[in-house]
């Protein structure tokens, strides 16, 4: 009797710009044959995680978002409104890279997760219409404006839990794959602005939050992603390649977890 694979999850963190990573992350996967059962994501992962879920060719996306500039990602300031950016450009991004389609019609199950505002409860937004969860989920807190949903307002799905491991095993992965960008090493920005200070302010908030809620995953990649800053995308190329990097060395791991009998 043939035994039963291993069903294979795999969660990507949040960390703004930094998520272009992901892209190599799920390349190395692929080109590995490492099955991918179900998809969550935060924030930036979310984003990256509904490419995928949408059949977004990966190399297309590498290329999409190695092109993209300040002007392609930013509106015009809109303070009085929730945030300093209104979001909506970001939300054409969303449309654009999941091809205006529903949770219902994903390659593979997927989970975006937002926080409720009112409440601080993590929701796993799984249907409706995926661009609409993805802009929720990366509504990063004072930056991007908050959207609403069925008469819920939701944030940045990274504010509570950066990398959304638990919904995969709820839902049924026997293997954890996740991805995280947070940066670990002490460093300060060169020149400190305000977007530099919020967002040095949320990865030490986020270090806090993660040593005290571990994030459970059987495997956890980490790309260095030190050198790529949160809002403007810069060197991508050179982001697919760390993500890539980090996968490859993560690869034996994987394997093993995947050969062990259950």
């Amino acid at each position: 009797m043939q035994r039963k694979r291993k069903l294979v999850g795999v969660a990507l963190g949040s960390g703004g710009m930094r998520g272009i990573a992901h892209i190599g992350v799920l390349q190395v996967l692929e080109e590995a044959g490492v099955p991918i059962d179900f998809v969550s994501g935060a924030s930036v992962g979310a984003f990256v995680g509904a490419a995928y879920a949408a059949e977004m060719d990966l190399y297309a996306l590498g290329a999409f978002a190695s092109k993209l500039r300040k002007r392609d990602v930013l509106d015009a300031p809109d303070p009085l409104r929730g945030g300093v950016f209104s979001g909506k450009k970001f939300q054409n991004l969303c449309r654009l890279i999941t091809d205006n389609r529903t949770f219902a019609d994903t390659c593979v199950p997927f989970w975006c997760s937002a926080v409720d505002i009112r409440t601080g409860e993590t929701r796993y937004l799984h249907e409706g219409s995926l661009f609409q969860a993805v802009r929720a989920s990366i509504a990063i807190p004072g930056l991007l404006r908050p959207v609403s949903i069925d008469g819920t307002t939701y944030i940045d799905g990274g504010t509570v839990e950066s990398v959304p491991v638990g919904i995969l095993r709820e839902n049924g992965a026997d293997v954890v794959i996740g991805v995280d960008l947070s940066i670990c090493a002490p460093y300060a920005p060169k020149r400190p602005n305000a977007y530099t200070v919020a967002f040095r302010s949320v990865d030490i908030m986020r270090a806090e939050i993660d040593r005290l809620k571990p994030f459970g995953a059987d495997v956890l990649i980490r790309p260095d992603v030190s050198f790529m800053g949160r809002l403007v995308p810069h060197d991508a190329p050179k982001c697919i390649a760390v993500g890539r990097a980090a996968a490859s060395e993560a690869l034996p791991e994987i394997r093993r977890l995947l050969e062990r009998q259950a």
